[in-house]
């Protein structure tokens, strides 16, 4: 660039420096030394209220933990082995479903180049509210086509990690 076509720019006032900026550190100098002087000079018994603070905040804390714990062992006693057993065979047939129709899916929505029924180009367009959710869940890469010559509409799903 020549120095006829740079433009020099002035500082925003949010880069100007302030006060504070400019002495931060003096300001924290004067700040400890007012409070260690304070510490010398004052009658407080700044330890045994620190302390006791301490041991209070723990206290409720052991307390809050207690009454948790308590409730959930509560609950848990209530509740049969068998209930829990049949609740994880449930949730795995969920699982196991879930990445078998992710399977088919991938198998037959994979390959969609051409309009399988005219065999002309492809559009790209957005995808409605229900594939997007099922994209995210079954985590697939989902992408809705419209054939420019006929009234094709068509998906080509992938697993995430495919390029």
């Amino acid at each position: 660039m020549t120095e006829e076509k740079r433009v020099r720019r002035s500082r925003s006032k949010r880069h100007k420096n302030s006060f504070i900026r400019d002495f931060r550190a003096e300001i924290l100098i004067v700040f400890l030394f007012l409070l260690g002087a304070f510490l010398l000079f004052e009658d407080m018994e700044i330890k045994a209220v620190v302390f006791s603070g301490v041991l209070s905040f723990f206290n409720a804390i052991t307390n809050a933990f207690s009454t948790f714990l308590g409730a959930i062992l509560g609950g848990l006693a209530v509740i049969e082995t068998s209930d829990v057993v049949g609740t994880i065979l449930i949730i795995i047939a969920l699982l196991l479903l879930t990445h078998r129709a992710r399977q088919k899916a991938i198998l037959r929505y994979s390959e969609l180049t051409t309009c399988p029924e005219c065999g002309s180009e492809l559009n790209h367009i957005h995808r409605n509210r229900l594939q997007r959710f099922t994209a995210s869940i079954l985590r697939l890469k989902i992408r809705r086509y419209k054939c420019k010559e006929c009234s094709f509409d068509g998906l080509k799903i992938r697993s995430m990690n495919s390029r």
